[in-house]
Order: structure tokens, then sequence, then C-alpha cells
């Protein structure tokens, strides 16, 4: 039997099949616009709504617009740029964005249509009423102090259209208020609506410097397609999809399949599932973010080992213990707190050169650039001068005001014994500070050779609270971004990283190795190359190559999220030290 619902008549009308179907006049989910005076009775039109969105539907269209900017087009995300979004604003990756406004001369205004969210919005005015929220930009958020709210919809009740603002034909938007008051004088339903918190915004001429270096495609379609979209993505998708069928619908349409099926499952999107794993799924169903493998117990099927107040208060405890002259090194959880940004971090060994009230200053280790300091170094001996380099380290991206611009290090106990430098805060028997004529006097001396030393340029620095009690590297370790190495441990770390050398091309893979295998030593958990044990055997069962409830897979593929941690810090140290992206890939 196929019952054929009609929002004229709430009781159900039978008819003679073999399909068991229930129909309903609205399947589009966008009210009149799109419905069928005539009941249908067969079985196509149960059809799943992602059958039906496709260019073969004679009544939607699209195609490539060139550099036209203007309200009503759409921006995608394009995927030719020599920078792609991978490393830095992943939700910019792939998306589907509508122009709401445009003035040339000063602003141009647009929301991302295809970042659904599972968020619900509270509704202050019809009590037990909740409105499903988008992502639809990086501007005025949920996060922030004002949220900007508009709604989409493509309703023609007069008082609606009056409350509205057109974009183009059969879409127009109001603010969230007006579509609470309109819910509440009964012209409209909360399913009418698609809400979008935050937008994207650019300055006067910004945009078309983007659309010149290729960051995107400029389209112009028709409202069906678009409205079709936004049902389909309200109707149940899953958020950790991020809206990517909708950019590959789009694509397609505009001629762009090939380019669309070259850049499926890149490093970009499973970057881009990874920030909409963190920031469209609510708290409640995102419990693994930030877990170290050593917290789960697999025996269990993923449960804590500990309660979370005990695995904090052994973090505070751990991070009263760090002063001036101590190692950190970047936490060993299976999904790196540093995968969506600051990715140097990842894997990182970090000396605190600096604790006060309002700072902790530190310098990566681990970070050789493509330069050296070259030295001229006389032989005690023979009397002879010799050249050699000592590759220099990026330390981090800031500098402080008054201080020699290079950091000269050792950890040498026959250095210490004579002297040569002085020690941070009150750790004798640690890394040592020192200077460059310290190094030149210990070398010609016999003392120590060019390799005993480390020269860093750049400073990390994490501020604190009110009081310095609230945050820095303290307030870092108590929330498990980074662990105390112990001073046990700084010989071992110090030996491993001397194997680096100065960063090219041809050993940008045996650098990071170097670097990962001081990052492993820091703790006993750590094999001799510095991989993390595999403490999350992947679960069978659901799909072909990837299973959706494994929490240590990038959802819908086979990608270890550790691993994908592993090439972004490989296309960071590509880009940014190298400024070769594509050696990242």
């Amino acid at each position: 039997e196929i019952y054929a619902q009609s929002k004229t008549s709430p009781t159900p009308t039978t008819s003679s099949t073999s399909d068991n179907i229930l129909v309903d006049d609205d399947l589009d989910g966008i009210g009149a616009l799109f419905a069928d005076d005539s009941t249908e009775t067969s079985s196509t039109a149960a059809a799943p709504l992602q059958d039906q969105m496709t260019p073969l539907d004679p009544s939607q269209w699209a195609y490539d617009s060139g550099k036209v900017i203007e309200q009503g087009a759409v921006i995608l995300g394009g995927v030719e740029q020599d920078f792609g979004f991978g490393l830095r604003q992943q939700y910019f990756h792939k998306t589907a964005i509508l122009v709401v406004e445009h003035q040339e001369s000063t602003f141009t205004k647009a929301i991302i249509l295809n970042r659904p969210t599972d968020i619900m919005l509270e509704d202050d005015i019809n009590p037990g009423t909740k409105w499903k929220v988008w992502f639809g930009g990086d501007v005025q958020g949920l996060d922030s102090v004002a949220p900007s709210i508009i709604c989409l919809h493509s309703l023609k009740e007069k008082r609606v259209v009056e409350a509205s603002v057109p974009v183009m034909k059969d879409i127009q938007w109001t603010s969230f208020d007006s579509a609470k008051k309109l819910v509440k004088a009964g012209v409209a339903k909360t399913t009418d609506f698609w809400v979008f918190a935050g937008y994207a915004g650019w300055a006067a001429g910004q945009l078309m410097g983007e659309l010149e270096r290729k960051s995107w495609y400029m389209v112009a379609s028709d409202s069906k397609t678009l409205l079709k979209e936004l049902a389909r993505l309200g109707q149940g998708s899953d958020p950790r999809d991020a809206g990517l069928e909708t950019w590959d619908l789009l694509m397609n349409m505009i001629g762009r399949g090939e380019t669309a099926k070259k850049n499926k499952g890149n490093f970009d999107d499973l970057m881009l599932k990874e920030w909409a794993l963190k920031n469209l799924l609510s708290i409640e169903k995102n419990t693994f973010d930030g877990m170290s493998a050593t917290d789960v117990d697999t025996s269990t099927g993923g449960q804590p080992k500990s309660n979370p107040i005990d695995r904090l208060l052994q973090r505070v405890k751990k991070a009263e213990e760090i002063g001036e002259g101590s190692l950190v090194r970047a936490s060993s959880a299976d999904r790196s707190p540093f995968l969506l940004d600051n990715q140097e971090f990842h894997k990182s060994v970090v000396l605190i050169i600096l604790e006060d009230e309002t700072v902790s200053v530190g310098v990566i280790l681990n970070r050789p650039v493509t330069k050296a300091m070259g030295l001229q170094i006389s032989e005690k001996e023979t009397g002879k001068s010799r050249s050699l380099e000592i590759p220099l380290r990026y330390g981090g991206p800031y500098s402080v005001k008054g201080s020699e611009p290079l950091l000269w290090l050792h950890c040498n106990s026959k250095l210490r014994s004579a002297s040569i430098g002085s020690a941070f805060g009150n750790n004798k028997n640690g890394i040592w500070k020192c200077t460059a004529d310290d190094m030149m006097e210990a070398v010609s001396k016999g003392f120590a050779v060019p390799e005993d030393f480390m020269v860093v340029s750049g400073v990390s620095i994490w501020t604190k609270g009110e009081g310095g009690t609230a945050r820095g590297i303290q307030g870092e370790v108590a929330s498990g971004r980074f662990e105390v190495i112990p001073s046990s441990k700084t010989e071992s770390v110090w030996t491993a990283l001397k194997k680096q050398e100065k960063l090219t091309v041809d050993n940008l893979d045996q650098t990071l190795e170097a670097g990962a295998e001081g990052w492993g030593i820091g703790t006993h958990e750590s094999t001799k190359n510095g991989k993390e044990k595999e403490d999350f055997p992947p679960i069978s069962g659901l799909g072909e190559g990837f299973d959706e409830e494994d929490d240590s897979l990038v959802f819908k593929s086979d990608t270890k999220v550790s691993h994908l941690s592993d090439d972004a810090l490989k296309s960071w140290v590509a880009t940014f030290l190298l400024g070769d992206p594509s050696l990242g890939l």
C-alpha cells in the first residue's frame, strides 16, 4: 500500500501497489515552492532526495561565471591555488558560499551553505522549540560576543516577505528574531528556515584578488538547486561529511567534474573532516577529542581508563614542576591538539627559557630551517682554520625585545663544569645558554666540538591570566596539550636532536624522523622512532576500508588521525620552512 499524505487532507489514502512506501508531497522539505498539485503514487516519488539532486534535471542549472561578483552568486572553494586551506581556515575548503550582500566599493558578505551542524539553538519566544543551526562563516559566529544569525527561506506569505530581504529569485533572508516571531504568529514553521550563525566577509577588492589567485570559482545558479541542497543537508546529513557532496555536485554542474574527481579524498579533505568533527558536532557527541591513547581502555570498547578529574589533577601536578630550563613535549594524544592549527608544535620538543607572572617563553628545539651559521674554527693543535655549519633552528614566531636574535645552547657536562655559559633558572644540570663567543672559545680550547651546540632563532610565548596562575605553559600541560619530559631524559633527547642537519628538500623526511625520535624519547611509552603505539585496534564491521565508530580514523576513510597529524606537520614544514607547499603532499 502507498500512503499519499496531503497537506489539505490529513487522512491517508491508499492505492493498489506492491510497494509499502510512505509518501509526503513535501519531500523536498522546502514548502510549496516545488510542491506538485497532483498526488504522487509511483515509487519514484519516494526515491532518496540525493538521487533527484543531479544536474540532469532540466529545471536546474549552474555555470562558471568567471569573475562576476554579485548578490545571489555562489562562491565555490577552489582547489588549484598554490596554498590551500588544509593548514589554516579548513572550513573554507570546498565551500559553497552564497553572496547575500555585495557593495563593490565597500564590502561583500556571504554565508557558507554546506556546513550543517547538529547543534540546536533555544527559542526564547516559542517555549520548547529548537532550531538547527548551520556554520555560516568565521565572522560573528556562535562563539562570539555578538553572533550574527540570519535565516534563509523561500516563503511567499506577505507578512514573511515584508520582514525579509531578497537575495535572489525565491531565496530571501530574515533575522533570527523575526523568524521566531513569524513562527509565533503561525505564519511559518521552524522547518521553513535554515539558520546560519556567522558569515564570511571581504573588503573592497579583496575577493577579486583571491579570484585572481584561483582561491575560488564564481558560479551562477538557479535557486532550486541551492534550496534542494539545503533541504538534503537539513534532513539527517552527518556534519562530519562537511557538505562535500554539495561542492561535488556544483563542480560537476559547471563542467569541473574532472577537477573535483582528481581532488577527492586528499589531505585538505581529511583536514576539513577533522575540523567538522571538532566544530560541527555537539559537545555530547564529540567525546574523544584530545584524549590520549593511554587514557583509553580498548578492552571496554574505548572507555576512559580513569576519571577525567583524576587525569586533570595528575596533569596539574606535573605542570607545577615546570620551571626555567624544563623540557616539555607536545601531547601524545592519538588526535593531536595541534592537528588543525599551530602544526609546528606537533611532536615538538620545547625548552622553557623564561617564567614570570605574565608569560611563559620557550624555544622549539627540533625544527631546523634551511639556513645555518657559517663558522671559521681554528684548530688548537695545527692552528689551521676550517669552515663548518651549525643548523639554525626555528624556535617560534616571536622575538624578545632587547634580547639577542640568536640563542646558543649546549648540554655538555664538561662545559657546565668549566662554567661555559649559564643555567636557566635553578636547573644546573640541564641545557645551558651561552653566546657565540663562548662557543668559539670552548671549541678553540678543545673543551667541545661545534656539534655540541645548537642555535635557535625566535621564541614561542604562552600568556598567563591575571596573577599568572591561569595559563602559560603550566596551563598547556594541565590541559593535556603538552607533557613534561623527565629531567633524566634530557641528555638522550639532546643527543637524538643533534642528528638533525640543515633542512633541505632532499632530507625533509629524515629531518622530521629525527625530530620525532627526540620527541619520542621523552617518555617510556614511545618507540625508538618516535611513533605512537597503536592502542586503538580498528573495530571491524561498518563500511569498506573504514569504520565510522573507530575514532582513530578520519571519518569515512582508512587514514589514521595520528598519521594525518604527521602529514600536517610535514605540510607545515614544507610550506613555511622550505617555501614549497607541494612537498608536503
